[in-house]
């Protein structure tokens, strides 16, 4: 009877670790990770951005991948910063999985790196916005600019809606 409720309770424990050691382990051991870490990350315009912020019923949050000094300089209204620097190594992760992820940066090669990073921890509802904030900027939306108060983004901020500005 002893061995019967071993093995039970092995089998709840494999049951309930599997989804997150399946999320820590690399795209390989899970094809459809795999696969969606491979597959050509979609783009959104800044115009379809615009209208997403203007939208009070749209689920979705910006994403900045600058390092901090750039975030702190300039960036898209409520926006969260998560630097591309940072390496995803870790399980979970600090974003919001309830929501599409618009990412956008200063530099297109470090946004697709971490958006394919995202995809191997199953994050699929995922978008790099065209041009980055470089086109954002040429095409005069608003911007938050650097006014010479000191400005920080805290990681719990990365789990709450983006605030409207």
């Amino acid at each position: 009877m002893k061995t019967l409720f071993a093995i039970a309770a092995l089998l709840a424990l494999a049951f309930v670790t599997a989804p997150t050691l399946r999320a820590q382990g690399d795209a390989s051991s899970d094809p459809a990770l795999a696969a969606a870490a491979a597959a050509p990350v979609q783009t959104v315009s800044p115009a379809d951005v615009m209208k997403l912020m203007q939208d009070s019923h749209a689920k979705f949050a910006l994403v900045d991948t600058q390092p901090v000094d750039g975030y702190v300089d300039t960036h898209i209204p409520g926006a969260i910063n998560y630097p591309w620097v940072m390496q995803i190594k870790t399980f979970p992760i600090a974003l919001p999985r309830d929501r599409m992820l618009i990412f956008y940066g200063s530099c297109h090669n470090d946004t697709s790196s971490i958006v394919s990073q995202l995809a191997e921890f199953g994050y699929t509802n995922v978008k790099i916005m065209d041009g980055g904030l470089e086109k954002w900027l040429e095409l005069k939306y608003p911007a938050v600019r650097h006014t010479g108060a000191a400005a920080e983004q805290s990681l719990s901020q990365l789990t709450t809606a983006p605030k409207k500005m």
